[in-house]
């Protein structure tokens, strides 16, 4: 029990980092599909990532070390089913005879082991059937599947790390885990009946994504960002640091009248650029718009901080007040934009340029 508890104990420490790492392509999917990012939906995610990493470290975790980890030879295969209701009988001492030997059957290390075993995949079953909406048979294959790859993972000495196993290969393991995943598909029946459904959840997510979100714009500002830069980074090899300029004009000039009002990163987050009055901005438009867009997030804030350190050069109190005093005016006004971007607002370059992005997604199929 204390080895479960460590296990889980490691898992809880990994998981904020596997979460971090997830977030950005999760948020990427989401908004490719949906348009939105739904909070239950999140939830549900997030939550079989937890426990499938729990799952895991219960599986390998403690590591060998020292002298044992130098001098695996591996176990030898348990390959005979239903061989841990014989350690059940074993341990109990049990006899028909003997009443008090049938309540030891429950108690000892044998039964308590093949438990836990099965309930480490029911969590797995009712995800599969609630939220991966997979039917009976594909729910027993993946949870045998899911068994296999635990089992060999513990044969192989983590994937050939070790130079032997440290754990035993178990086919009551992979029965006792496939039945686990099946007793979770059941439960996941009236679990469901609780729960908003798959098909209303992914509904709720396309009605959100109907609307342009202060996160969706930052996520597809931040791809155009990256993505520029890498094609400047690229022209600037090839044709000198001219090309610099000239390649990052062109991504957000020159690209979007051709993917019809549309940046690679709107594309990909399901948003469109148009006119107050609708349709595709004139060509004009597009200068107007980043220009002034990248002027207020970059330019402007660099000019000033260059200025400052140019003016006050040896006045080192003088160019900090200043300092402070710009960016800080800075951040204030990053914050009342995106107060405006959350109240669904127009910003000022929106406005100065006469556009406005909305949303694609009611043009899924879905």
């Amino acid at each position: 029990m204390a080895q479960n508890l460590e296990a889980l104990r490691q898992a809880a420490v990994i998981y904020p980092t596997i979460a971090i790492l997830f977030t950005l392509p999760y948020l990427a999917w989401s908004y490719r599909r949906y348009g939105s990012v739904f909070s239950l939906r999140i939830l549900i995610v997030y939550s079989f990532i937890l426990y499938m990493l729990c799952v895991y470290c219960l599986v390998i975790l403690p590591l060998p070390h020292g002298d044992a980890a130098d001098n695996l030879h591996g176990h030898p295969m348990q390959l005979i089913p239903l061989d841990f209701v014989r350690d059940m009988i074993r341990q109990a001492d049990f006899s028909w005879r003997n009443p008090a030997s049938w309540l030891a059957l429950f108690t000892r290390g044998a039964f308590l082991s093949a438990l836990l075993n099965l309930l480490m995949t029911v969590p797995f079953g009712i995800y599969m059937r609630y939220y991966f909406e997979c039917d009976l048979r594909k729910t027993i294959m993946l949870s045998f599947v899911l068994s296999l790859f635990f089992e060999l993972t513990q044969l192989s000495g983590l994937y050939f790390i070790y130079s032997g196993s440290y754990r035993l290969f178990d086919m009551d393991d992979l029965l006792l885990n496939t039945l686990g995943g099946l007793v979770g598909y059941a439960l996941a029946g009236p679990i469901a009946r609780m729960l908003p459904s798959r098909e209303a959840l992914d509904q709720i997510s396309l009605a959100r994504g109907r609307q342009v979100s202060l996160l969706r714009r930052m996520l597809a500002l931040f791809y155009d960002t990256v993505i520029s830069l890498i094609a400047a980074a690229a022209a600037t090899v090839f044709a000198g640091g001219r090309a610099f300029f000239w390649a990052i004009a062109a991504y957000f000039c020159v690209l979007p009248p051709l993917l019809s009002g549309r940046t690679p990163g709107m594309v990909w987050t399901r948003l469109r650029l148009c006119r107050k009055g609708g349709g595709i901005p004139y060509i004009y438009q597009y200068p107007v718009r980043f220009g002034l867009e990248f002027a207020a997030l970059i330019g402007l804030p660099v000019a000033l901080n260059v200025l400052a350190i140019r003016q006050y050069r040896g006045d080192n109190e003088a160019y900090l007040t200043l300092f402070l005093l710009m960016n800080g005016g800075y951040i204030l006004a990053l914050l009342f934009a995106c107060v405006r971007a959350l109240m669904h607002r127009p910003l000022f370059y929106e406005r100065l340029s006469g556009t406005r992005l909305e949303s694609t997604t009611e043009n899924m199929n879905h």
